[in-house]
């Protein structure tokens, strides 16, 4: 796995913003849960039937499930991931005149996808997202209790960028994941109406991020004019004051690359559902999903380009360098360490409700709420003083130190709604489709290509066929497109071009477009054993 990153706050903040996202990002949200009735239905399903996977969506759903079943699951999908990076009028005039701007005027895309072993660690690229997995559920002839475990994954967003995709500023290998591997569960029916459910949730949780760095602003444009100016002197008596020739280190140069690894391997949570259905017509339902506290610990490794080398080491052994070598970075080629970070999975509420006004036609709707204002800020802790660390703290003390980088999120919690249809062709074939509208939980000044997060659409359609008495096999199709806008000098996590936004903005003084499309197909088969 790579990364790149801008002077460790942006790299970091890239990082983080990841691994903030990475939890239960509202775009990635039951999106890869796989759960095709779920799927179809646009996720209004609290107050439904949803399988083995009423394990996250309503565990008191688990008393519909009589005797012995098992369900394999099979995912696969594609996301188109763009970005458009356009220069407005006097593009480049805070860069001091600087206007060859590789990435002005280009377009960025993506479609390969990417996932996290555990044990493995990093990206791995796959053509196509797939996976398989599986649940089984037990309940005893005649009890009132229905034992239950489910493997699932209730966030797994990945992407990998070409090496010059102009993107890779703010993303070149992408991995956020969380892995429920284990999910003991029981459903008690209390009564006919009446059911309750839990499930203790056991997960793993992850975060990879490779990330170029880059830091178009007016001190860079400022050196890199001077550079122009004075480097090509030969004998130039200043060098012996102040010496800026050693390497580039203009707005657009390529600095560094910083790659991050973190990972969890047991973060719990816990699920509590209730299910009530008063009459054959009408069903009320509602969740609660606990937070996680985590500690994610990892590695990183940071390479410094040539041109960040030769720049600082040449500096360094100038008179102005010595008197500020104690401040300034030192120049190296690598840094390698431990790093960590505390993140909160944010807790999660939905209630929903079911109408089948006829015999053969089901409405389904949802309301839900996330608690994304858990990601206020987000502190990195590194074993050791990095050399952009040294810049960071200089422009932003506020949120740097010698080895922590505390990053400004400011997300906000967000209800939505969802509504769902099925109607019954017959006793065996069901049809189905629904809708979700997605806001997002990123305030416009947080906004980023990193992880476009803006408002978002979710569309579905599938179909349940009962194969015979004992066997199911359901069918879901998702649709997801979310765009947002982010216009130069909007966003300081982007686009902004203050002297103390080095360490944050390498799209300075851009027009930012992005689009993400998801195309999600899930196939469940569930038979009694």
């Amino acid at each position: 796995m790579k990364i790149r990153i801008s002077p460790l706050k942006r790299a970091i903040a890239g990082a983080a913003l990841l691994a903030s996202a990475t939890a239960q990002a509202q775009l990635a949200q039951n999106l890869t849960i796989g759960n095709p009735k779920a799927m179809a239905m646009g996720n209004a399903i609290t107050a439904d039937y949803s399988g083995i996977d009423a394990v996250h969506y309503n565990p008191a759903a688990l008393s519909k499930l009589k005797g012995r079943q098992t369900t394999l699951k099979f995912i696969t999908g594609v996301m188109d991931i763009r970005a458009d990076f356009d220069a407005p009028a006097n593009y480049g005039s805070k860069f001091l005149g600087s206007d060859n701007d590789p990435v002005a005027n280009s377009s960025s895309r993506t479609t390969t996808s990417a996932l996290y072993f555990p044990g493995v660690g990093g990206t791995t690229e796959l053509p196509v997202l797939f996976a398989p997995l599986a649940g089984l559920s037990i309940n005893p002839p005649g009890s009132k209790l229905t034992f239950a475990t489910d493997v699932y994954t209730p966030q797994a967003l990945g992407f990998i960028r070409d090496d010059d995709d102009p993107g890779r500023y703010q993303g070149k290998e992408v991995a956020m994941q969380r892995l429920t591997y284990f999910s003991p569960a029981v459903g008690y029916q209390l009564n006919d109406e009446l059911s309750l459910g839990l499930s203790i949730n056991f997960s793993h949780q992850a975060l990879a991020l490779n990330q170029d760095f880059r830091a178009p602003n007016l001190l860079t444009g400022a050196i890199g004019q001077t550079q122009e100016a004075l480097c090509g002197i030969k004998g130039n008596p200043l060098n012996i004051l102040v010496n800026i020739c050693g390497g580039e280190f203009g707005p657009f140069t390529d600095l560094a690359n910083l790659d991050i690894d973190m990972q969890q391997s047991l973060s719990p949570t816990w699920n509590l559902g209730v299910l009530w259905e008063p009459t054959d017509w009408f069903a009320w339902g509602a969740v609660y999903q606990s937070e996680a506290k985590m500690h994610l610990q990892g590695k990183y490794t940071v390479d410094y380009s040539q041109n960040w080398q030769g720049f600082w080491q040449d500096f360094d052994k100038a008179v102005f360098g010595v008197f500020l070598n104690s401040i300034t970075p030192d120049g190296v080629g690598k840094e390698t360490g431990n790093v960590s970070m505390d993140l909160t999975y944010p807790q999660h509420f939905s209630t929903g409700i079911k109408l089948k006004p006829a015999s053969k036609w089901q409405f389904n709707v949802d309301v839900k709420w996330t608690d994304y204002a858990a990601w206020e800020k987000f502190e990195l802790n590194f074993d050791r003083q990095l050399d952009m660390l040294k810049i960071a703290s200089i422009f932003s003390p506020e949120n740097a130190t010698a080895t922590t980088i505390t990053l400004d999120r400011g997300y906000e919690s967000v209800w939505s709604w969802a509504l769902g249809v099925q109607y019954d062709v017959n006793d065996r074939l069901s049809l189905r489709a629904g809708y979700e509208p997605r806001p997002s939980a990123v305030p416009d000044n947080k906004a980023d290509a990193l992880v476009p997060l803006g408002d978002a659409q979710l569309y579905g359609l599938g179909l349940g066929y009962r194969w015979d008495q004992e066997t199911v096999i359901d069918l879901g199709f998702n649709y997801l497109v979310s765009k947002q806008s982010i216009p130069a000098g909007s966003s300081c996590n982007a686009n902004c071009s203050g002297i103390d936004s080095i360490v944050y903005n390498p799209y300075a003084d851009l027009d930012i477009e992005t689009t993400v499309k998801a195309y999600i197909l899930a196939l469940t088969y569930t038979t009694s054993f």
